[in-house]
């Protein structure tokens, strides 16, 4: 490749960016504002898949931790997510000692300890674990049941709670609301439309949470289409688009980590709760060495510092049904562009919600007789798709 070619090439890249930076910012004051969202906090979503199936696709959204950006392209795999970050920070705290109950069981301490590894209580707190010690005592040590009282200033601590909660979650972490419920308020939301010009909308994201800040937004042509598609991008952004949105149904959802078991839920009632506020309340407001582990690599400038990895949260998503978007472009294209432009269009609801097609949708083009087109895209009533998520500080997670 001669350096001449180079230069095109990354001019070009810069060109495309910047035009796909402009529109994101001109869609997302405009969803903000059509919605009725706050910009302090609201995240424009996209991702390998916009609808939910399964409470679990819902759950690996909560559990994504969003980037300091006005958007977001979501990987259900990514490394940064609230599970794990949580889970990292309760490694790194200091628990109770158990020294005084050890003691006072003497030679049972050891079979009840097998015995707790195998039983978890009804619930991680004090009269749960009180509940279960009293009746594994009864039958096999009832010399030792006064040393519940030493068991139980245990897990009066929310460390010691946590941890256990934690762990006995086995690694399947859920949330407290099902998609089932996403689906019911969705039912019951709210008809809102919209109109956006790019060529007078304002591109001025400075006054949100993200300070104006933008990630990776795909093309509007394809995902990763190649230089083909880049320029169509420019010449289409350049020449300006006017969209028109209708969402029949829109809905704010908001749902927390498991914090309680919910017998009562059929989904729920699989889960055990695994969160525990207090604890994560009390690492945050405690940065010495009375809570955190002085042996530990995780720090709370590492957790909560300027650049720490949990500095905020997805308290809830926004959520459409029964959707009708129109694109029209204001630039001509040639015989060959519009090929590419139809071919484009078949990958999915460009550039709103994912580069894959489906989930009750459908994407017409139809050019006009100056070489413009309008693009129609159609999502059937009965296949939610994500708009965005709204993040909080970490701080109003436990508040």
């Amino acid at each position: 490749m001669s350096s001449g070619t180079a230069i095109l090439e990354r001019s070009e890249a810069t060109s495309v960016n910047q035009a796909m930076d402009t529109l994101t910012a001109q869609w997302y004051n405009a969803v903000v504002t059509g919605l009725g969202l706050s910009p302090d906090q609201f995240q424009l979503y996209q991702g390998p898949n916009s609808a939910m199936n399964t409470s679990q696709d819902m759950w690996n959204l909560f559990n994504a931790v969003p980037p300091a950006s006005i958007n977001n392209y979501y990987n259900p795999s990514q490394v940064n997510n609230f599970a794990s970050d949580y889970g990292l920070i309760l490694s790194a705290l200091v628990p109770s000692s158990n020294s005084s109950f050890q003691n006072c069981m003497g030679d049972y301490y050891s079979k009840w300890t097998s015995y707790f590894s195998d039983h978890d209580p009804k619930t991680w707190d004090a009269q749960g674990v009180s509940d279960l010690f009293s009746s594994w005592a009864m039958r096999n040590a009832p010399g030792q049941a006064g040393c519940v009282t030493g068991l139980t200033n245990i897990y009066i601590n929310p460390i010691n709670i946590a941890v256990n909660k934690f762990a006995s979650a086995k690694e399947q972490y859920a949330w407290n609301k099902t998609v089932d419920a996403m689906k019911s308020a969705l039912a019951g939301g709210a008809s809102k439309s919209f109109s956006m010009d790019s060529q007078t909308a304002s591109s001025d994201v400075e006054h949100t949470w993200a300070n104006g800040r933008t990630s990776f937004f795909f093309d509007i042509f394809s995902f990763g289409g190649g230089g083909g598609y880049d320029q169509l991008t420019t010449k289409t952004s350049s020449a300006g688009l006017k969209i028109d949105a209708q969402f029949d149904k829109v809905t704010t959802f908001t749902a927390g980590p498991l914090a309680a078991n919910d017998p009562n839920n059929p989904v729920l009632s699989d889960y055990s709760a695994w969160y525990e506020s207090a604890a994560l309340a009390k690492a945050y407001t405690t940065k010495d060495n009375t809570v955190w582990d002085k042996q530990s690599s995780t720090t709370w400038d590492k957790a909560f510092g300027s650049n720490g990895f949990l500095l905020r949260t997805t308290s809830s998503i926004v959520v459409a049904d029964g959707i009708t978007i129109k694109m029209i472009s204001n630039a001509s294209y040639s015989s060959s562009e519009r090929t590419e432009i139809l071919a484009a269009a078949k990958a999915g609801i460009w550039p709103f919600f994912s580069a894959s097609g489906g989930g009750g949708s459908t994407t017409d083009i139809k050019f006009n007789d100056d070489g413009s087109f309008t693009a129609t895209t159609t999502i059937a009533l009965g296949n939610p798709q994500i708009l965005g998520i709204l993040q909080s500080p970490i701080a109003n997670s436990f508040s």
